[in-house]
């Protein structure tokens, strides 16, 4: 027989309930919840609940064994529209077949060359003692990654800035001070998210255009520069097949292999978003735990002196930098880029000892899994020597999902580790940088990735 019981609710306020808790701090709030109720609990808003899920068990059960019964929201439609993240079923499948081929591992390393040329460039741009903000610098070197890789074409510094600037805008629908309140309701954030949607989908038509027609006029444009990424050696990784390139062949494709007009566009405004945000996350928050663990930051140093004894990394070194992929997890996992997986129950389902209605919102509070002390020893600490002698394999399955779990696990995340490992390599091989913010802890805020509330002050120091 199916529970009746429902989760239990931290305490609250009459009518609005967590609303200010939340809102305040939602960080905290998830903290003080899961200390009071456990690994299953209910948020209670104005006119609707949420129930969050922080156990790695439940986080499985939702994502593997009864994910069936738990879909993707609305708010996913919202932002990604038909776009592969916000997709289901049959319409889901078919876009990830598409999909998947840039990112098989053999092409995905490929791209390695690139990756760390793009990073150079950026790199060039900075004066020793600068202060710089990384959390921005690092948001403009991955579009430009982006674009060196799957798009195939080299953007100079500060040339994507306004395409990064109308990317970056969508995370306004997901803030806590908008999220919290009916979709009809009006807010600066969400006035925000609409002209960056409007913006990021007029730069999306004028690059679609842009291929199309010097696909079929021979113009010396960005198709072209796209095309050639095989011949001349310079771009797109392996082979001449980029983004725009599989987009293109999937509009003129028929039965499984097409892609309507409006699929390819969310097909766009979804990579360019997750392509370059979430890693530039990842890459940020590992700069500022070096910045802020002097012995780590020695040892991480060493290691890249040791290895690339003064070269470039390649793809070749990325095994033997040990220490550099230790990081890169370590990061992941006290800073997750996604820190929460917002679902909706498709039908009654039990987690646990408590039962969930259907239609009902659902989180699964990927930070709270990856910071919870029964799966990690002083978790709120920078550790990345856990990572050795086995601890990954001896991990609950779903202690550690930074890129997601199940069969809706990222289509990106060999790219983005290879993509962090190699960035943070080639920065820490030239430049040494020294935090100077306020603080040393830092205020993190949950948008749709995880984000500070004041940027990442650091002076960069040439080695």
């Amino acid at each position: 027989m199916s529970n009746t019981q429902l989760p239990p609710s931290p305490e609250g306020y009459p009518v609005i309930g967590h609303t200010i808790d939340f809102g305040d701090d939602p960080f905290g709030f998830v903290d003080r919840a899961t200390t009071e109720c456990g690994d299953v609990y209910c948020m209670e808003l104005p006119g609707t609940d949420v129930y969050v899920l922080a156990g790695a068990e439940y986080l499985e059960q939702a994502l593997v064994t009864d994910v069936d019964a738990f879909g993707k929201t609305d708010d996913f439609n919202r932002v990604f529209g038909n776009g592969v993240l916000s997709t289901e079923g049959e319409q889901w499948s078919r876009q990830r077949g598409i999909l998947q081929p840039l990112f098989h591992p053999e092409r995905v390393s490929g791209y390695a060359d690139d990756m760390v040329a793009a990073t150079q460039r950026r790199l060039a741009t900075w004066e020793d003692g600068e202060r710089l903000d990384i959390e921005s610098e690092m948001q403009d070197l991955t579009i430009e990654i982006l674009f060196a890789t799957l798009f195939g074409r080299d953007l100079a510094p500060g040339e994507g800035d306004d395409l990064r600037d109308a990317s970056d805008g969508l995370n306004k629908w997901f803030v806590p001070t908008s999220w919290l309140l009916p979709h009809w309701i009006p807010t600066p954030s969400r006035h925000k998210f609409s002209n960056s949607e409007s913006r990021l989908r007029v730069e999306i038509r004028r690059l679609l255009a842009e291929y199309e027609y010097a696909d079929k006029s021979g113009t010396v444009t960005l198709a072209d520069q796209v095309g050639q990424s095989a011949s001349d050696g310079q771009s797109g990784g392996s082979e001449s097949e980029t983004l725009l390139s599989k987009l293109s062949e999937a509009a003129e494709a028929t039965g499984d292999e097409h892609l309507n007009p409006e699929e390819i566009e969310d097909q766009m405004l979804t990579m360019i978003f997750a392509g370059y945000e979430t890693t530039a996350s990842a890459i940020a928050f590992a700069l500022y735990s070096l910045a802020t663990e002097p012995d780590v930051r020695a040892a991480f140093h060493e290691e890249l002196d040791t290895v690339l004894d003064g070269r470039p990394p390649t793809r070749d070194d990325v095994s033997r930098l040990d220490l550099t992929n230790r990081i890169v997890t370590e990061t992941l996992r006290l800073y997750p880029p996604i820190h929460t997986i917002p679902r909706q129950t498709t039908r009654e389902v039990d987690v646990g000892r408590y039962h969930l209605p259907p239609d009902e919102q659902v989180h699964l509070s990927v930070i709270s899994v990856h910071r919870d002390e029964q799966y990690y020893d002083a978790p709120l600490e920078f550790r990345p020597d856990r990572w050795t002698d086995g601890f990954q394999e001896e991990l609950d399955d779903h202690a550690f999902i930074p890129f997601g779990g199940g069969r809706r696990t990222c289509i990106g995340r060999e790219f983005a580790r290879l993509e962090a490992t190699l960035a943070l390599a080639t920065i820490g091989q030239r430049f040494d940088l020294e935090w100077t913010g306020d603080e040393t802890d830092i205020a993190i805020e949950p948008e749709m990735t995880t984000k500070t509330q004041n940027g990442l002050p650091m002076a960069v120091r040439e080695r």
